[in-house]
C-alpha cells in the first residue's frame, strides 16, 4: 500500500502544478486552437483566456487546473521549465528474472488507479493460455486474482478455442474461434498495454499511452461481444 500511496501522491503533486501563460499559448498552438476554442472547452469567456495569456488576468488555481485538464485530455503534456509537447508513449522492456511477477503488481496498481480515475474496472487479456501463466508465477496467480477481487477489479479474457485450464471465474473467459500458437498474450490495463513473451526467454514489453490503450480497448470489446462464453461444467 505504501507504493500505491506514493504513486497517488505523485499524481496529485503533478496535477497541482500550475501552468504558465506561455505554456497555455504554446499548448493552444500545438492543437491549432483559437482562444475561443479553448474558452469553450474550459467553460470560460474568451476575454478570460486572453487575460490569462496576456498576464493581465488574475486566474484562480482552480481555473488554471481546469485549463490544464482540458489540454491534457487532448494529449498535451506539460514539462518542467515551461515545456510543452504532445504526450509520448512510454515503452519499457523487462527481461530480468520474474518479469511476469512484476507485471502482475503493475497491473494491480495501474488498474486500481484507473478505476479511481474513470470508474472502469476491467482488465482485458487477449490470447492468454493459463498454463503459461501458472508455470511462470505459480501460487502468486491465485493471490493476484484475490487482490483484484478485493479491489473490485475484473478480468475479461479472450482465450484459445481449445483452452481447458481456467484459473479466474468462468464468466471471465470467452473463446476465440481461432488463435495462432505463436500468439503472445496482450494485456490492456489502465492506460497501459503489456505484451508477454514466454519462450525461449520470458520478457515483458509495456507501453504506456492513453491513445493506444483506448484504441485497443475498443477493439477488444468488439471481439469480446462477438465470442462465446465458457460453458459451465457440472
Amino acid at each position: 500500500m505504501l507504493v500505491l500511496r506514493s504513486r497517488v501522491w505523485f499524481t496529485y503533486a503533478m496535477s497541482a502544478f500550475i501552468i504558465t501563460s506561455r505554456q497555455i499559448r504554446a499548448a493552444r498552438g500545438l492543437l491549432g486552437w483559437t482562444q475561443a476554442h479553448l474558452a469553450e472547452s474550459a467553460s470560460v469567456s474568451r476575454s478570460t483566456v486572453a487575460g490569462i495569456e496576456n498576464d493581465t488576468g488574475n486566474p484562480t488555481q482552480e481555473l488554471l487546473a481546469r485549463i490544464r485538464s482540458v489540454f491534457e485530455s487532448n494529449q498535451v503534456e506539460f514539462l518542467p521549465q515551461e515545456g510543452v509537447r504532445f504526450r509520448q508513449p512510454l515503452i519499457h522492456h523487462d527481461d530480468l528474472p520474474d518479469a511476469n511477477r512484476r507485471l502482475l503488481d503493475d497491473i494491480y496498481l495501474a488498474a486500481l488507479q484507473f478505476k479511481l480515475k474513470t470508474g472502469t474496472s476491467d482488465i482485458l487479456i487477449f490470447g492468454l493460455r493459463e498454463e503459461d501463466s501458472q508455470k511462470s508465477v505459480g501460487d502468486l496467480l491465485a493471490a493476484h486474482l484475490e487482490r483484484l477481487k478485493q479491489a473490485g477489479l475484473q478480468e475479461k479474457i479472450l482465450c484459445a478455442p481449445d483452452t481447458r485450464t481456467f484459473v479466474a471465474p468462468r464468466a471471465s473467459y470467452r473463446r476465440l474461434t481461432e488463435l495462432s500458437p505463436s500468439q503472445n498474450p496482450i494485456q490492456i490495463y489502465g492506460e497501459k498495454i503489456a505484451v508477454i513473451h514466454w519462450r525461449p526467454k520470458e520478457f515483458v514489453i509495456t507501453i504506456e499511452s492513453e491513445l493506444i490503450a483506448s484504441a485497443l480497448r475498443s477493439m477488444f470489446y468488439q471481439l469480446w461481444n462477438a465470442q462465446r462464453g465458457i460453458e459451465e461444467t457440472p
